[in-house]
């Protein structure tokens, strides 16, 4: 009896460590796996989402796609295609019993180098003695590269996300031309020069935007952790700005130092200093989501996306004294929700979150067409986030500069639906040849 006492007491004492094994061993995972799954967490980093119940059905476009049938253009020109014999018994065809028609459409074969001499004539100025030289609208005055050159390694780089080492391969394939990685590189940064200005303008229009759209995320310069910001406005202006620094420095610098809103940010601290703000709701919504494991956290998370579904019902009206009181309504309904939840330890996080936003979850209200997310500013980050995918790093300050001034143009022509390639070559022809 003893030893069978004995044995039990042993056993107990082993499940007893191996609990307290497996209980720390848990703790760490969750620790780990916090790094995956919370509110804050990007796409880009959720490793482990929940696949999509998806309803058993036919795959195929949804009800109203347009479909991807091209109507085409008047032809440029007409071939008449006929044959003379029979490719089965090679009899003699005859005249043809019907003339169908079928249209294609196609691209000239890759373009070679062409190279132009221009015999520039150069003056001396009777009156102040200044040394003239002349000007065409095709001629840079600084390298070797021309207008066409340049956009065409641009875009290559920025809007096809191409490395350098890509870039330079695709030119020696495709048109002949055997440059080294320095050289595009150079000629990248002659096109940053050239942007700087247009980038000004952005910013200054971004300045006067009805409000304005700001996000930021991580990046890498020279190996060490820098930040991009995205500043989007109401007209769909985008400026981007690469700095070491995540603080209000940088929206003060950007926006000046006059500006205070209004802006739709999520709840980074380095935004508080301004005084017209609406907080995001996707960022609140996921904030409670992430504490639905309670009962007190359901009901939390439902009441918050009820007056989600409410505010957005309210955003339809047009009636402004209608949007002022219900502004007054939702601040009084969300002042008492963080009351009620208060004394609910384990639900502090969310509250807080709640309470620091206080006053600015309802601003939309108070501007016709402003939108409860920063959704834009996310849509206008994501691409740079491919990007930080692919290249890891910049190489040196300049070379996130040039970045910096290159995808702001760009981006700002994508979304006003302008050709970025003739853009480009205004932006070129009037900063490198002088003709605006």
């Amino acid at each position: 009896m003893e030893h069978a006492i004995e044995i039990l007491v042993a056993e107990n004492s082993r499940l007893v460590e191996l609990n307290t094994s497996l209980a720390r061993e848990n703790e760490d995972l969750k620790r780990r796996l916090i790094l995956y799954e919370n509110p804050h967490t990007p796409p880009s980093l959720q490793k482990f989402r929940p696949k999509e119940d998806h309803a058993p059905g036919k795959r195929g476009a949804p009800p109203g796609h347009k479909g991807a049938t091209r109507v085409h253009d008047t032809p440029d020109e007409v071939i008449h295609v006929s044959t003379e014999k029979c490719p089965k018994c090679d009899y003699s065809l005859g005249s043809p019993i019907r003339t169908e028609k079928k249209t294609i459409f196609d691209i000239p074969p890759p373009q070679k180098i062409k190279v132009t001499e221009y015999d520039l004539d150069i003056y001396r100025c009777g009156n102040c003695g200044t040394e003239v030289r002349g000007k065409h609208r095709d001629l840079p005055q600084k390298g070797d590269m021309g207008i066409y050159l340049l956009n065409y390694i641009t875009m290559l780089k920025y809007n096809l996300r191409g490395p350098l080492r890509r870039v330079r391969e695709f030119l020696r394939i495709n048109n002949d031309l055997d440059l080294s990685v320095k050289s595009i590189n150079d000629a990248l940064l002659r096109v940053g020069e050239a942007s700087r200005s247009e980038y000004k303008a952005i910013r200054n229009r971004i300045r006067a935007s009805k409000w304005v759209h700001i996000d930021e995320t991580g990046f890498h310069v020279e190996g060490k952790k820098f930040w991009l910001w995205a500043f989007r406005s109401a007209e769909n202006d985008i400026l981007v700005v690469i700095t070491d620094s995540r603080g209000k420095d940088v929206v003060k610098e950007t926006m000046g130092e006059e500006f205070h809103g209004p802006v739709i940010v999520d709840g980074w601290r380095a935004y508080s200093y301004l005084t017209t703000i609406q907080r995001c709701w996707a960022h609140l919504i996921r904030e409670v989501d992430a504490f639905r494991t309670t009962e007190q956290g359901a009901k939390l998370a439902d009441e918050i996306h009820s007056m989600f579904t409410e505010l957005k019902e309210s955003l339809k009206s047009e009636d402004m004294d209608f949007r002022i009181a219900m502004k007054k309504e939702f601040d009084s309904r969300m002042e008492d929700l963080v009351v009620r939840y208060d004394s609910h330890q384990d639900l502090h996080k969310p509250v807080e979150y709640i309470r620091n936003g206080l006053g600015n979850w309802f601003t939309c209200l108070m501007y016709p067409g402003m939108e409860p997310t920063n959704n834009l500013a996310e849509q206008a980050i994501r691409e740079h986030v491919v990007i930080r995918k692919i290249i890891g790093t910049f190489r040196s300050e300049q070379g996130s500069q040039n970045y910096q001034y290159i995808s702001s143009l760009l981006a700002t022509w994508r979304l006003k639906g302008m050709s970025m390639f003739v853009e480009m070559d205004k932006i070129l022809r009037k900063e490198l040849c002088g003709f605006g």
